[in-house]
């Protein structure tokens, strides 16, 4: 129905565009979870800022004349229209709360001036569907939640609002800092014509470099080292498997599964070590290439193939899902596995319940050469955006900044400004994410990482602004007191020692998961996944048979049921059945958005 519908819509808006503009609307506005993060001394800026510029902006000597610029209420009282799909709510919140009925219209009144007027309330299931009917009938929300496509249409027509003067203006410096950690590429993305047409949701890709995790305890009962190429992890792999380092009779020396790229343990890192990329748009002398059909691809494929015939792997891998391979991992099974810097969290440390003397170690991917490997990730780092209609009231621009500053506020600064009280109870029908506008901590990981190393090494505390944060403290401070992990009393949520070990390995650990993955980003060793535009016609109406036939051959091809040459026309196919022809549209997309 979306797309569809969409072009019937923007028909119809522009009509009403052309009218409103006529109406001079627009104005100049620049004049008028888990949550913050002192990115060092980001707090203090914020309290030192000149508390008094623009006074005459706001009203006379009141309760929030205190508070810098970015954190008051809007001068003029304002009235926004919004339309809001909601969830079921956090919180034991009294029966039938929606989100008018809750204390969010209460919040954004008192502490930001702004009145909520909802066009429509629906479940998430329905918001889409009922922000498309509101395009047909040319009554855009004040303030909207976009998704790429609906971004990309909008702002190509003119349907949205500069929010640049606000931001510039008004933005919370740790909003500023959290954009300045990704190089401000997100506002990029989110700017046309030089002008910022929404603010984007954002979150780190850079969760998504691929490592290598080895079972260290077998590596030492071997003595191996750690592996450092191809031919030494495709060692390690099988004398794992001819030792039985399991016991059981059934170890697997590199665990896979049936999907060769995918979320969990695969083999992503596998074939990022040489250097290929399968499912992902990777530019070459200025044009993107589909890494699934390039020569790399297939050098990657028979490093497979050749462990699969040497026992490496395990013989059943194409008929199981992810859940028989945790099921491996976490019965103390499997000796190596590809993946990103949470496994320790689960699965792994889930193996020390089946063995307490089991011990996982992770490394950077390896490569033939043992020269770094190059992983890739998403370029895209955006989950959705919240714009303004052209249409909005004067002044939409600073309410929809304001609004993000004092969730921001009140969700990462420790001690907050802005109180709440005795609207943040789920009593009062507080439920923290029916906020119409809000931004969560992209880079969480990275300031989780540097808070806590800090705090291990002098013993503050002071600057902690999240649970996680103390829990991941309380449950590794074992290492500086010379304790193990089975000495560890937890003190929130962690019931187990297992649990301990993976928050440290995954979270804390120079040498573990985030660990290893900021080393491979301050490196620069990874690339991007270029394309991030729209769904081309030919990803549409072919997208998902080119898939099936990628993967179907790559697990016929690894299992030897395929003969080497079958690559070649594996590729020919590929192209021939719309693979050209998807690969032109997305280099006419990507052109376009240079």
């Amino acid at each position: 129905m979306k797309r569809k519908m969409l072009c019937l819509s923007l028909l119809l808006i522009i009509v009403v565009l052309v009218v409103a503009a006529c109406g001079g609307n627009e104005t100049e506005s620049g004049d008028g979870g888990t949550v913050v993060p002192p990115q060092e001394t980001v707090v203090d800026q914020g309290a030192n800022q000149d508390t008094t510029e623009a006074g005459a902006d706001q009203p006379g000597e009141d309760a929030h004349a205190h508070l810098p610029i970015y954190l008051r209420p809007m001068a003029e009282r304002i009235t926004l229209g919004f339309g809001v799909g909601y969830g079921t709510p956090e919180g034991n919140v009294p029966p039938g709360t929606i989100p008018s009925t809750s204390a969010i219209p209460a919040i954004l009144s008192e502490f930001l001036n702004i009145e909520m007027d909802f066009l429509w309330e629906v479940p998430t299931a329905q918001a889409d569907d009922r922000f498309q009917l509101a395009l047909v009938a040319g009554d855009m929300p004040d303030i909207m939640r976009l998704d790429a496509i609906d971004f990309a249409e909008l702002s190509r027509f003119g349907m949205l609002r500069d929010l640049g003067p606000a931001f510039e203006r008004y933005a919370h410096p740790e909003i500023r800092a959290m954009f300045d950690y990704f190089g401000n590429v997100p506002l990029e993305m989110s700017t046309v014509d030089g002008q910022l047409m929404a603010i984007p949701y954002i979150w780190d890709t850079h969760q998504q470099i691929s490592l290598l995790f080895y079972r260290r305890d077998w590596l030492d009962a071997l003595g191996l080292a750690v592996p450092t190429t191809m031919d030494e992890m495709h060692a390690v792999a099988v004398a794992f498997v001819e030792n039985d380092m399991s016991g059981q009779g059934n170890t697997t020396g590199l665990g896979l599964f049936s999907e060769l790229v995918h979320w969990a343990p695969d083999a992503r890192g596998l074939f990022h070590g040489y250097g290929a990329y399968p499912t992902k748009w990777i530019e070459r002398g200025g044009e993107l290439v589909f890494g699934t059909i390039q020569p790399e691809t297939r050098d990657a494929l028979n490093r497979m193939r050749r462990m699969y015939a040497d026992g490496a792997i395990n013989p059943e891998f194409a008929t199981m899902n992810t859940d028989q391979l945790v099921a491996d991992i976490v019965g103390d099974r499997v000796g190596l596995a590809y993946g990103e810097w949470w496994l320790p969290a689960w699965p792994f440390n889930q193996t020390l319940d089946t063995n307490p003397n089991a011990d996982w170690g992770v490394t950077r991917i390896v490569t033939p050469s043992g020269a770094p490997g190059i992983t890739a990730i998403s370029r895209n780092n955006i989950n959705h955006r919240f714009g303004v209609s052209v249409n909005a009231p004067e002044g939409t621009e600073e309410a929809l900044i304001r609004m993000l500053n004092l969730w921001w506020e009140i969700s990462y600064v420790r001690p907050s400004r802005v109180d709440l009280n005795p609207y943040n109870t789920a009593e009062a029908g507080f439920v923290w994410n029916w906020m119409p506008a809000y931004l969560m901590l992209g880079h969480e990981q990275y300031l989780n990482y540097t808070i806590v190393h800090e705090a291990l090494r002098t013993g503050d505390t002071s600057t902690f602004f999240n649970n996680m944060q103390w829990n991941l403290y309380t449950n590794t401070r074992w290492r500086n007191e010379g304790a193990t992990f089975y000495d560890v009393v937890d003190n929130w949520n962690t019931p187990t020692a297992s649990g301990a070990w993976g928050l440290y390995m995954s979270r804390v650990d120079h040498d573990g998961g985030w660990g290893t993955t900021m080393q491979v980003r301050e490196d620069g060793h990874f690339i991007f996944d270029e394309f991030y535009g729209d769904p081309t016609p030919t990803e549409i109406s072919r997208g998902s048979i080119l898939h099936d036939m990628w993967e179907e051959f790559a697990l016929r091809y690894i299992m030897g049921a395929l003969p080497y040459d079958s690559w070649y026309t594996f590729v020919n196919d590929w192209r021939n059945l719309g693979g050209d022809d998807w690969t032109r549209e997305v280099n006419e997309q990507f052109r376009a958005l240079q």
